[in-house]
Parts: structure tokens; C-alpha cells; sequence
């Protein structure tokens, strides 16, 4: 069902004006009392003066009050007096007869209008009250706007109410206008509500107003004559569709009803400032003087007087220095009447003249990207330019303008496979790595030099790395076969290839790639070179070397005044591996909210997985776990990649293992094996790694055998990347599984671990000691690792201390044995705690279980309590999220649990819950 607009015949509600409609008509109510006065109705056009004073009159005429009108126009002669004589010589009893002035001499027409106005007036008054209306006094001649002070005193004791509309005023009359206000009874309409807003609508199109409808109404921005035509032209066009009730439309361009009353408006002013306003309204902003001037093509001085006028008229208005249209809606209607093609070229132009007064490309990039045509090359440049400003801080943007820019320069510009490099970055800056990726593709399948496709093979292997390290080392070495490309960029591959080498797991050829980058490469290959090694030290389970290629990695960058990468997260693994947790921590929340604050999710997402796998070594294991589920939700296609497997997955699975948690270990186990399959060896040992913790969980003694051989196989560590801890595990599980030549290789790789590291040295003397259940070793490992930020190896070294002097018979054991379950408990680790309580029933001692693990109450951790408490107090969950300081996945996570641990399915269904606990 189509709607057209209903006719009022005057008789649309007047909506929104309450409270001045009722000051009013206390006017009137004090008028028929015997006292008069003056009421100033203000406001810009549309606003509903000229409305509100139709009001007044209705309502004077219902009671039986005399109401006089008259009204100034912008179009109109400037007849002496025109405004008050229309008032006098108008209505059903006319206070003067319209010829008396054409019979008075000109030189005596103000003295005798002005005695003629002021006796006639209280003459009427004399005889009962009289309503004055009088609109757009702003336009009013200078003889009016003389005269009407002096009536007003003259007449101030009379039983007149006065109500005069005011709109915004020209400058030359502003001071005179104001004086005439100044001390009256004001009414200042400003923009409609929401409410009002929606009530007009209903009222024009007969039915309730949709989203649509009111998303499109929002665009009057509350100006009541706006939204009036605005849907009545809607609705003229066929454009508001009505069903069951309800009315919808497709939006669009402004309807031409619109088009028609503005341009009516802009009818009434000069030529000259005709044609300001038409040019003006191509620029989306505010704007200068000058650049009005520049655009139209006229001296700065000769704008100035049009725009005075145009600013009277109420199409523009200035402040600090800058100029714009009063209302948008006016500024589009007004754009749309010109003919596209011409509109095109001044938005065009309008760049140009932006940009010559000082304007940055970021702050033309918008109109730039509309309104150049291909081959644009100055507008290719600026929007590269504009893109390379807004990467750090407007990624989507940035991506937007640089395929724009794409689409502009062409599949044979000179600098395409640039631009394409540019925007694959960008893309994948944003999150749109799928996207990123096909262009890159997409690219590399056409002609291109062999410096361009070089390139372009260095930004892919920097756009896969993270999805799989195998994939970006062929990248980079298709590159470095291409002949004739510049020695900056082979180094710049090189470099890459070192550091993905490291990541797939082969440190000594990553070692041996990046020996072939310069010292005096250029920064970006210079510290890529430094990270590889850094990686590779730290997979060889040398942390402090890691820090010091990572520390001269930082400095090569600072030095060359270029920003670190926000998706580096190399330091907090190796500070974790250093036992440096709390630091550690430091880095991912910065990390984490860098990378937010940038807008670059890829970033925000490795960062979100290194936290959970750091909350692992710390023991907050319910946090790891959580952490873990939230950052691969919000990972995308980085949730499938090589940096997911080794950091989010392993901190995820290792956490159900400790914690018991039967369906965690089961996922554990199939992550597990399905890594184990990986390309990239790293991979392959950290599922192995993790395949063998679960078949450990589930009892499963020879399927531990053959796995923890398979993980230990040439790589000096299990996992990547790798935990020194692991390898009192890895120690003992072999002695469990009967290996014991592997537990010895074990040992011995932790005697060679850097004994400057408190951490380092307590894990070596805990291997050596499980390897030969030697009581001194172990409690020394306990006395080194006693000020450790790693509870869950102090406690694994507590019970193995305990085990041992508990099978001496000697009395030490019982405190070992409660220190290590305190710690357990204080992790959550339900299955080491249960492990470690059956040792202590073992020595005659039993232990209730006082699990904390985060816990807070109602069996939910404490985290989760803080959730379920805002959320039942109506927040949603980006409110959660601002509150807590957490992403909003992670907020839908802890949800997730919260469900499940309460068996319930909605935030009605939590919130009842939360008050029945909290009741009792």
C-alpha cells in the first residue's frame, strides 16, 4: 500500500511546542484579564515561528479577541511601514482604510503613521483587549523597525499583546533587532525531540513510522517545515509505503516538494548571492571565505557582502572563522538542483581550492575519492597520500582510499603494484585478510616488473606469516628468485624468510638467513634480521640472548624513527620464558590496547592469543582459558592459522588439562592431533606436545610414549613457543612411560639453561632431581623457586619434593605436600590438586577441597561474578566491556560459561538467577 500525504486544511497537531504554546496562551489568559504585553517568539527558519503565531491567532479568534497580522518578506519592496500598515488595513474590521495613505505626502508619511498607528491602536484597545501578530520582524523596513519601540512604550499600559516572530537576522539590522528584544518575554524554539519528531510523521503519513522512516526524518534534524516537506514529498513521490501499519521507505535523494521550497527561498535573494549558495553547497564541511571565493572565482572582498546576505536569508551562518549552512538538508536540497555533471566538476574543484589554502589530502580525501575520474593521477597521489596518514589510527578508512585509489590509477598505472602492496595492507590492518589476500593474488597473476612483483611477494609473506610461517618462507623465496630486483628489497626478503624460518620451527637455518642480511640493511630488513635471531635463541631456550637481539631489533627501529609493529609480540614470550611474568603481562595489556586504539585487529587478535597463553604461565587458569576462547572467536581467519595453534589453542588445551575439564582435554586432544599433521614443524611439535598432555589426562601411558618421543625429536624443547618448565614434564612423563634415556636428555637440556635466571636454575635442579628423586636437588629447586611468578611450577616442584620426602617417611613432606595444593587450588588446577590430596591420604592427612582458581562465588570465577553481576543489572555487553576493560568477546565468553555453569539460556533467565543468590 502506497501512502499520500494527508491535506490538513490547517489542521496538523502542533507537535513539540507544548510548553510555548502554553506561555502563549497564559498571554492571552493575562490579555482578558486587562493586561498586555509583548512576547518574542525566536528561532531559525522552519523552526514553526510563523506556525506558532497562526496558533496565537486561532486561539484569539476563539475567544473573541481582535487579532491584527502583518509580516515581513525577504522578496518584498521595502515599503515604509509595509509590515504595520498590512496589520492596521488587514482583517475582517480593518483599523485603516488602505487608501488614507496613498493621500499623505511622502515627506510626512513616517510622522503621520506613526500618529495614525498609535491612536487607531488605542482606540481599538479602549474598546477591549487586542492581539498584535507580527512575523519575520528581521525583514522589517527601517521605518518599521524604528516606529515599533516607540508604540511599544507609548502603548505599553494598553491591553495589547504583541507577539513578534525573529529569526536570525541580517548583520546591518542585528543591533536594532536585538534592541527591540531585549527585556521582552522570550520564546526560543529549538529542534523538535525524537518524540515530536516521530508524532508529525505519524500525523503526515497516517501510520506509525518505521526505522526507516524516522532514520530518514532524523535528516530535518528536528526543523519542523523541513520534515513537514520533506515527508510530504516522500510520500508525493510514492517513496513511504505503509504496511500494517507501519510505514517504511527506500530514503534516497531529497524529494522534490524539498528541492521546490528551497529553491523558492533562495529565489528571494541577489543573483549574486544566488549564485555563492549554489557553489557553496557542494563543499560537505565548513569552509572560508577565501575558499568560497576561490571556487566561485571572485575576490575574497566581493564575497563578503553576499555572504552577509545569504547568512540574512538563513541559508549560511559563521563562527570562528568559518562558514556553513544553517541546515544540511538545505545544503543537499540545493546540491541536487545543480546538473551532476557540474556538481562533479566544482566538488572536483572544490579539492583544489581546499587544498590551496592550506588543507591536508586526509581532510579532502572524501569529496577526492567521489568526484576524480580515472587517470586522475594528482587525485592517485592525494588519496595515497590521505591513506598513509590515516594507516596508524583509521585502518578502514585508509583501505577504502587506497582502493580507491586502486580503481583510479588502473591495472596499467605506473605505480599499481604500489598501490596494490598499500591496500593489501591496509585490508589486512582491518581484519580483511580473505579480501587482502585474493588482491595480492590477484595481482601477482599479472605483468608485472620484477622489482614490483618482488615486492608485492614481500607484503604477501608478511600478510600469511601469521596464518601459516611455511607459506610466507615460499613467498619470499619465489621473490628471491626473480632476477634484477634492488638489493634494499632482497634484503628486506631475506630478512622475512629468517624470521618465518624461526617460526616454522628451524632455528639454525633461520639463523643462517638472517647472517645474510647486511649489517648496514636498511631498518626494516635490518630489525626483521634481529627478530629472526632473537626467535631462534628463544627456541633454543636462551632467553636472555632473545632479549638482546630483541632489544637491538627496538633500538634499530626507534633509531630509524619508524613505529614498532603492533602485531610484534615477541618480548612477552620471551620475558615468560624468563620466569618475568608480571612484565609480561605488561606488554600484552599494552599490546592489546595499542593495537585497539589503532584500529588494527590482526594486531589486537595476536595480541588477545599471546595474553591467554602468558595467563597460562601464570597460572590463571580459568582467565587463560577464557582469554583463549574469546581471542579465537574474534580472530577470524587468523583463528585457523599457525599463531592461533601455538599460543591461543596450547594455552586453551593445557588449561583443560590441569583444570580436569573432560570436554577441554577431548578438544585438547583433536587440536592436538590435527596439528600434529602441520607443514611447519613447530606446529607439528607443539600438537604432538599438546596430543600427549591429553592422552596423559586420559590415562593413556603408551600412547604418552610414543608421542613425547615424537615432540622431543630434534628440537631440543617440546612445544613452541617453547616453556623451559616443560621440561621437568616432558622428564617426567618419560620416567612414567619407562624412557628413561629420554628423561635424562631432558635433564640435561635443563642443566644447560642459563643459571643467571633464578627461574631457569630452580627448573634445572628440578629436573635433575625427578630424574633421580634426589631430596636435595628438589628442595633446592623449591627454596630457588620460591619468589617465582610462576605458581604452577613452584607447586609441581613442592609436590615432587613432598612425593619424595613423604617416601623417606620424613615429616617435611606433609608442609611440601599443602604448600603445592594450595597452589593448585589457588590456580584452579582441579586435577593436580585431586593428584596431590590423594598424597596427602597417602601420609594420613585428608583435605577438603577450597578451590579459588579466580573463583568468587555461585560457582562462578571471580570474572565471571563481575559479568553476571552487570549484566543482571541491564548492561550489555560492550558496557560490560568498557566497564571490566575487556573486549567484547571476551564478555560474550565469559557468558558462554556462565550459561552453561547455570544450565540457563538467557540474560532473563541470569538475571532471576542473580537475584534469588543474592537474596539469599
Amino acid at each position: 500500500m502506497r501512502c499520500v500525504a494527508r491535506t490538513p486544511g490547517g489542521g496538523l497537531p502542533l507537535r513539540g511546542r507544548e510548553a510555548e504554546s502554553a506561555a502563549l496562551a497564559d498571554g492571552l489568559a493575562a490579555l482578558v484579564r486587562g493586561r498586555g504585553g509583548v512576547v518574542v517568539v525566536e528561532g531559525p527558519p522552519g523552526s514553526g515561528r510563523t506556525r506558532l503565531l497562526a496558533e496565537v491567532h486561532a486561539r484569539a479568534v476563539a475567544d473573541g479577541l481582535p487579532c491584527l497580522r502583518g509580516s515581513a518578506a525577504l522578496d518584498r519592496l521595502a515599503v515604509p511601514f509595509g509590515p504595520l500598515l498590512e496589520a492596521l488595513c488587514a482583517g475582517p474590521a480593518p483599523l485603516l482604510d488602505a487608501s488614507e495613505p496613498r493621500l499623505v505626502r511622502p515627506a510626512d508619511l513616517r510622522s503621520w503613521t506613526l500618529q495614525e498607528a498609535r491612536a487607531r491602536l488605542a482606540g481599538a484597545a479602549a474598546r477591549g483587549p487586542l492581539v498584535i501578530c507580527l512575523d519575520d520582524v528581521q525583514w522589517c523596513d527601517s521605518a518599521t523597525l524604528a516606529a515599533l519601540p516607540e508604540l511599544l512604550a507609548d502603548l505599553a499600559d494598553a491591553p495589547i499583546l504583541w507577539v513578534l516572530s525573529v529569526g536570525p537576522p541580517p548583520v546591518a539590522v542585528g543591533a536594532r533587532v536585538e534592541a527591540l528584544c531585549r527585556g521582552r518575554d522570550r520564546i526560543v524554539l529549538g529542534p523538535l525531540a525524537d518524540r515530536a519528531v516521530a508524532e508529525l510523521a505519524a500525523d503526515l503519513l497516517g501510520a506509525e513510522p518505521g526505522l526507516a522512516v524516522l532514520r530518514m526524518a532524523g535528516r530535518a534534524q528536528g526543523t519542523p517545515r523541513l520534515l513537514v516537506e520533506l515527508l510530504r514529498g516522500l510520500a508525493e513521490e510514492g517513496r513511504i509505503t505503509v504496511r500494517d501499519g507501519i510505514a517504511t521507505t527506500d530514503g534516497g535523494a531529497v524529494p522534490r516538494r524539498l528541492r521546490e521550497l528551497v529553491r523558492g527561498r533562495l529565489d528571494q535573494v541577489s543573483p549574486s548571492a544566488r549564485q555563492c549558495v549554489r557553489v557553496a553547497s557542494v563543499f560537505d564541511r565548513a569552509f572560508t571565505a577565501a575558499e568560497l571565493a576561490g571556487l566561485v572565482g571572485v575576490p575574497v572582498g566581493e564575497v563578503a557582502a553576499v555572504v552577509e546576505e545569504a547568512g540574512g536569508a538563513g541559508f549560511l551562518a559563521g563562527s570562528d572563522g568559518l562558514l556553513g549552512f544553517r541546515h544540511d538538508l538545505v545544503r543537499q536540497a540545493i546540491s541536487a538542483t545543480l546538473p551532476s555533471a557540474l556538481r562533479r566538476c566544482l566538488r572536483r574543484q572544490a579539492v583544489e581550492v581546499r587544498l590551496a589554502h592550506g588543507g591536508r589530502a586526509v581532510d579532502v580525501a572524501a569529496e577526492l575519492a567521489e568526484t576524480a575520474a580515472p587517470g586522475d593521477h594528482r587525485a592517485v597521489d592525494l588519496l595515497r597520500r590521505a591513506a598513509g596518514d590515516l594507516a596508524a589510527t583509521a585502518p578502514a578508512r585508509a583501505a577504502a582510499l587506497s582502493r580507491r585509489a586502486l580503481d583510479l590509477a588502473g591495472p596499467d598505472g605506473p605505480h599499481t603494484a604500489q598501490i596494490v602492496a598499500g591496500t593489501v595492507e591496509l585490508l589486512d590492518r582491518d581484519g580483511r585478510y580473505a579480501e587482502a589476500r585474493q588482491r595480492a593474488e590477484a595481482a601477482l597473476e599479472g605483468l608485472l616488473t620484477p622489482e614490483a612483483e618482488a615486492r608485492l611477494r614481500w607484503v604477501m609473506a608478511r600478510l600469511v606469516g601469521h596464518v601459516s610461517s611455511a607459506e610466507a618462507v615460499r613467498q619470499c623465496r619465489t621473490a628471491l628468485a626473480v632476477p634484477g630486483v634492488s638489493a634494499g628489497v632482497v634484503a628486506r626478503l631475506v630478512a622475512t624468510e629468517a624470521l618465518h624460518l624461526s617460526r616454522s620451527g628451524y632455528a639454525a637455518r633461520s639463523i643462517a638467513a638472517a647472517g645474510r642480511v647486511a649489517v648496514d640493511a636498511d631498518a626494516a630488513a635490518g630489525a626483521t634480521a634481529l627478530a629472526a635471531l632473537a626467535r631462534a635463541e628463544l627456541a633454543r631456550l636462551n632467553p636472555s640472548r632473545a632479549l638482546v637481539f630483541q632489544d637491538e631489533a627496538e633500538a634499530r627501529v626507534v633509531r630509524a624513527s619508524r613505529p614498532r609493529a603492533l602485531e610484534d609480540c615477541a618480548r612477552a614470550f620471551t620475558l615468560t620464558a624468563s620466569g618475568r611474568i608480571e612484565e609480561a603481562l605488561r606488554e600484552t595489556d599494552e599490546g592489546v590496547g595499542a593495537a585497539r586504539q589503532a584500529g588494527h585487529r590482526p594486531a589486537e587478535a595476536l595480541w588477545a592469543m599471546s595474553r591467554a597463553r602468558v595467563l597460562l604461565d601464570a597460572g590463571r587458569l580459568a582467565a587463560a582459558r577464557v582469554e583463549a576462547d574469546a581471542a579465537l572467536s574474534a580472530a577470524g581467519d587468523l583463528g585457523s592459522g599457525d599463531f592461533a595453534d601455538t599460543t591461543a589453542r596450547y594455552a586453551f588445551g593445557r588449561a583443560a588439562v590441569h583444570m580436569g575439564d573432560e570436554e577441554g582435554v577431548r578438544r585438547c586432544a583433536a587440536d592436538g592431533a590435527r596439528m600434529a599433521a602441520a607443514e611447519a614443524p613447530a606446529v607439528r611439535r607443539t600438537g604432538t606436545w599438546l596430543a600427549a598432555l591429553a592422552a596423559d589426562a586420559a590415562g593413556d601411558t603408551a600412547r604418552v610414549a610414543e608421542l613425547i618421543e615424537l615432540a622431543w625429536a630434534d628440537s631440543g624443547a617440546p612445544g613452541t613457543t617453547p616453556d623451559p618448565a616443560d621440561l621437568v614434564v616432558l622428564a617426567r612423563l618419560a620416567l612414567r612411560a619407562e624412557l628413561p634415556g629420554l628423561a635424562a636428555e631432558a635433564a640435561g637440556r635443563a642443566a644447560e639453561l642459563d643459571a643467571e635466571i633464578p627461574f631457569l636454575r630452580g627448573v634445572a635442579a628440578h629436573a635433575r632431581g625427578l630424574l633421580t628423586d634426589d631430596p636435595d636437588l628438589l628442595l633446592q629447586a623449591v627454596k630457588v623457586l620460591e619468589e617465582a611468578e610462576r605458581p604452577l611450577v613452584r607447586a609441581s616442584a613442592a609436590e615432587d619434593a613432598g612425593r619424595v620426602l613423604g617416601a623417606a617417611g620424613d615429616p617435611a613432606a606433609r608442609g611440601l605436600l599443602d604448600s603445592a595444593l594450595d597452589l593448585y587450588e589457588e590456580c584452579g588446577a582441579v586435577r593436580d590438586a585431586a593428584r596431590v590430596r590423594r598424597r596427602l591420604r597417602a601420609l594420613g592427612v585428608r583435605r577438603a577441597a577450597r578451590f579459588s582458581g579466580g573463583a568468587g562465588r555461585w560457582g562462578l570465577t571471580a570474572a565471571e561474578v563481575k559479568v553476571a553481576l552487570l549484566v543482571a543489572q541491564g548492561a550489555t555487553n560492550r558496557q560490560v566491556a568498557e566497564r571490566l576493560f575487556l573486549s567484547s568477546h571476551t564478555v560474550g565468553s565469559h557468558l558462554r560459561h556462565i550459561f552453561t555453569k547455570w544450565n540457563i539460556t538467557s540474560r532473563v533467565d541470569l538475571t532471576r538467577q542473580v537475584l534469588e543468590l543474592e537474596a539469599a
